[in-house]
């Protein structure tokens, strides 16, 4: 008797255990995510459109169970510095963007090395945008696309190498 009730409570943590790894988000946190860290572009390796030659970028991703934090710096095709923080939220849901009236983003992880994020405005896509990373864990391939400031489309490829500690 007391044998079965030992397997009975054995069978029941295994059960529970299975259960809370299935239940697991498909989200990736800092530790795990290959996206995680600094890249420096590269810029020969990197299609740029002829509107945005910038002459210099780097990209410091932070990574979290609910949120992606993308800090960009860098310098314009005239010379100034730019720079910028924003959040990405890979949950697959409209999320609003700050200082950007009517715009939403849907971001998701299309696997643990592929962030995509759209950006939307009345429904319109008018950004498009996926970062992935190299098997090897040494490259970062930015796809950008959509409508400038200017109103004129662009799509542009940026390669990045990670930044060594």
């Amino acid at each position: 008797m007391t044998r079965f009730i030992v397997m009975n409570v054995l069978r029941l943590c295994l059960l529970v255990a299975l259960l809370a790894i299935a239940n697991q988000p498909a989200t990736f946190s800092q530790t795990k995510n290959p996206l995680a860290g600094t890249w420096q572009a590269n810029i020969s390796k990197s299609q740029r459109h002829p509107n945005h030659l910038f002459k210099s970028a780097t990209l410091s991703f932070e990574v979290s169970d609910a949120l992606v934090s993308l800090t960009y710096t860098g310098v314009n095709m005239s010379g100034a510095e730019e720079k910028g923080t924003f959040d990405i939220h890979p949950d697959g849901k409209e999320h609003p963007i700050p200082g950007a009236p009517g715009l939403v983003e849907v971001s998701r992880w299309i696997n643990p090395r592929v962030l995509d994020t759209v950006a939307r405005k009345d429904g319109k896509v008018i950004g498009h945008s996926s970062y992935e990373v190299s098997d090897d864990g040494k490259t970062l391939t930015a796809k950008i696309s959509g409508s400038d400031a200017s109103g004129t489309e662009f799509e542009q490829i940026i390669v990045c190498d990670r930044e060594q500690k």
